[in-house]
């Protein structure tokens, strides 16, 4: 079989090859979700990925947003060569990116959706946004705290299953708060063990309960409040919370309240094992060039965690409109960007220098003061895709991107991501 080649195996082989590709994402992702943060350099691993043509298209045209025009042609032509460039360069099958600044909104895909066969990606396909779904969870957690339905001080027990209070010994004292913030101090599931478990068996899902249960048996790491643990199971249980609370189930609660008034019409939680419509397939690969796709499984386990599917262009209106008020309320925006001490950290980033990086509730704050680089928002790590949801306070610019490989991540953000910004800043690309 060819590098870069998709092909049918054995189920013996199957789990021999995806299991490699898993070990080999827990050696560059040693704390599972940590690997979203930019903060963390990922070393570039496997075979480098053919590139297939660069595919673009015009601004989406929505009546009475002006910023809907598109950039000047030599401001296209550049970032067209910028995205290009840096997906051959980071060796991912493919790129899709959307910018939007207060004058224009800018759209582009670069490489492939798939490789076998090869499809050409297309700026409006859909793509499992992973860890990104942590802020729509923690929205929806803040609309029902401004309508009163519950307080961000409650403790978990007042809102949980009795079975699942019972199986976390201080849910007394764990507050919501530190499940948005993950001071908690509850533990987070084996992701790789429960995704090659689905990859072997692609038709039957498994539940969230799984996860939660993993994590909750694993016992508390610290009292509540007085550490920082980024764990899934905190926005499961949150998820939880938003079911009793509302009165309706958290998928339905964040379809009618945020999807729909932020006019996300291409955007789901995902309940099925295939993304209808043109979408990107989650791909990996393998030292030898084997291509593993992890598209076609189920994310139940992720409720809340990781379960939208969504576009550049929904991301982005959903940012908006959650930065516009039209969601949330300034104070409760406010208090999502508020970082918890115990999650501060500084570290040198590939292409971004030394950045500060801080967790408010389901929502990150990225600084470089120094050179005028404030990032607020999140991303998103799963077998297979990578997403950016970001917004950059100095330049009041909205971007969202997503890659077909999160192994890739790292060289994503030093060959995409922040050349992107260099030239956003600066005005030029850095050739010219």
């Amino acid at each position: 079989m060819s590098a870069g080649s998709e092909a049918s195996y054995s189920p013996q082989k199957r789990y021999h090859i995806t299991e490699k590709i898993i070990r080999k994402s827990m050696r560059l992702f040693p704390c599972a979700k940590p690997y979203i943060f930019l903060l963390i350099a990922i070393a570039v691993a496997a075979a480098v990925l053919s590139s297939g043509c660069m595919q673009s298209a015009g601004p989406v045209q929505e009546a009475g947003d002006a910023y809907r025009n598109p950039p000047p042609t030599a401001v296209i032509s550049d970032l067209k060569s910028i995205v290009s460039a840096g997906v051959r360069n980071a060796g991912v099958p493919g790129t899709l990116i959307e910018i939007s600044t207060p004058e224009w909104t800018w759209n582009y895909a670069a490489g492939n959706a798939s490789l076998s066969p090869a499809v050409p990606a297309r700026p409006e396909m859909r793509f499992i946004i992973a860890s990104v779904t942590k802020t729509f969870t923690s929205v929806a957690i803040q609309q029902l705290a401004e309508d009163g339905k519950l307080s961000l001080d409650d403790p978990i027990d007042r809102w949980l299953p009795a079975d699942v209070v019972e199986a976390i010994p201080e849910s007394d004292t764990i507050t919501i708060r530190h499940l948005l913030d993950h001071t908690s101090g509850i533990a987070d599931y084996d992701e790789n063990a429960i995704v090659l478990e689905e990859y072997m068996n692609p038709d039957t899902p498994i539940p969230y309960q799984e996860g939660m249960r993993q994590g909750l048996e694993a016992g508390p790491l610290y009292p509540p409040g007085t550490d920082y643990t980024y764990s899934n199971v905190n926005y499961i249980l949150l998820t939880l919370i938003i079911d009793e609370a509302a009165g309706t189930p958290y998928e339905d609660y964040v379809t009618r309240n945020i999807f729909v008034p932020a006019g996300m019409n291409d955007t789901f939680v995902h309940r099925t094992n295939h993304i209808p419509g043109p979408h990107m397939r989650a791909l990996e690969s393998d030292e030898d060039g084997t291509v593993m796709d992890f598209s076609d499984l189920y994310i139940q386990f992720d409720r809340g965690a990781g379960d939208i599917v969504s576009t550049t262009a929904d991301l982005n209106r959903f940012h908006r409109a959650l930065r516009s008020g039209a969601l949330i309320s300034p104070a409760s925006l406010a208090a999502m960007e508020n970082t918890s001490p115990q999650s501060q950290k500084i570290g040198m980033v590939p292409g971004l220098g030394e950045l500060s990086v801080g967790c408010g509730y389901g929502y990150f704050t990225q600084q470089n003061a120094s050179e005028g680089l404030t990032l607020y928002g999140h991303t998103g790590g799963y077998y297979g895709s990578y997403t950016i949801l970001y917004y950059w306070a100095e330049k009041d610019t909205y971007i969202a991107m997503n890659s077909n490989s999160a192994a890739k991540a790292g060289a994503v953000n030093e060959e995409v991501l922040a050349p992107v910004l260099r030239y956003l800043k600066e005005g030029t690309a850095a050739w010219q």
